[in-house]
This record gives C-alpha cells, sequence and structure tokens, in this order.
C-alpha cells in the first residue's frame, strides 16, 4: 500500500535529507518524491511512501522536526 502525503518545509541546507532519512528509518522508504518552491523560504513536497501498516506513526514523528511547518495526508 502507498500513501501520499504533502509536506511545506522551510528551505534551508539538511531539510529534505533529514525529511527523506526519517522516513526511510521508520520503515516508510520513499518511492516518489517532488519538491518545488511554495515561496521565498518555504519547499512544497510532495512525497509517497510504500508501508504495510498504517500512516499515522510516519505523520507523528514528521511533525516533530522543526522543519516541517504544515503536512496533509492526500491518500
Amino acid at each position: 500500500m502507498t500513501h501520499r502525503i504533502s509536506i511545506h518545509l522551510r528551505r534551508v541546507d539538511g531539510a529534505l535529507v533529514r525529511l527523506l532519512g526519517l522516513a526511510e528509518r521508520r520503515g516508510y522508504p520513499p518511492v516518489e518524491l517532488s519538491a518545488e518552491p511554495a515561496g521565498q523560504k518555504v519547499h512544497h513536497v510532495c512525497m509517497t511512501v510504500a508501508a504495510d501498516h498504517g500512516i499515522d506513526p510516519l505523520i507523528h514523528q514528521l511533525n516533530k522536526l522543526y522543519d516541517v511547518q504544515h503536512i496533509e495526508v492526500i491518500s
């Protein structure tokens, strides 16, 4: 099963790497990723992850990252 997540992420060094690393370490390997500017200091990241279990634990962990401003589960 795959889950698609929309994330607003601060545009700072290492933020995207931390986001991807956390998803991978928590057992949600990214399948697809796109990132585009969504303002002067923000990226809009769409990430599709594969998981055999619910997405809530990943969302909870992503919200703890300092550079994450907003998360929305699309599907």
